[in-house]
């Protein structure tokens, strides 16, 4: 009697089989890595802009607007600018008194002062600028900030109109 030998078939992936897989799944990770990376600095940047111009914005407002209780240029009756036009320091006159509102391009701050105290309006202020016309001020400012290896920047102008256009 004749004796049958079967081979046995074995069940799995060869190795070549294994290293097509591994190489297509490698490179599915590193592109996906990629995009994810891309991504991250992309918004990195953005939100840095957004928040350099969020900080010149709010400094604007508390200048127009008032800090705290004390009302802001908007309510001046007169303003005068003792500083150059990059280097200034605004002189104002309304309901509360006077305050005046410095910049200072050595310390990058916009600071509000009147007969209570002194208080830091806005930071990171790389450039400002002040222009006095006979209606009133225009204001510039331009915030920078850098994170790491990123920078952002912002720039914020208004054109505050006085009640009564009286400039000293």
């Amino acid at each position: 009697m004749r004796k049958r030998y079967f081979r046995a078939r074995s069940a799995g992936f060869t190795l070549i089989e294994i290293l097509i897989a591994f190489g297509i799944a490698t490179s599915l990770i590193v592109g996906l890595l990629s995009v994810y990376l891309t991504c991250g600095r992309s918004w990195h940047r953005a939100s840095l802009a957004i928040d350099t111009t969020r900080e010149a914005n709010r400094c604007l407002d508390q200048m127009v607007y008032g800090v705290g209780t004390n009302m802001g240029l908007r309510s001046c009756s007169w303003v005068t600018n003792t500083g150059s036009a990059s280097d200034w320091v605004l002189r104002a006159s309304n309901f509360n008194g006077v305050a005046w509102y410095d910049y200072n391009p050595a310390q990058t701050t916009v600071v509000y002062s009147n007969a209570a105290g002194r208080l830091v309006i806005g930071t990171n202020i790389v450039a400002s600028t002040v222009t006095a016309t006979g209606s009133g001020v225009g204001i510039t400012l331009t915030v920078q900030k850098s994170d790491g290896q990123f920078t952002g920047s912002g720039t914020m102008s208004t054109f505050v109109k006085l009640r009564t256009a009286m400039m000293r």
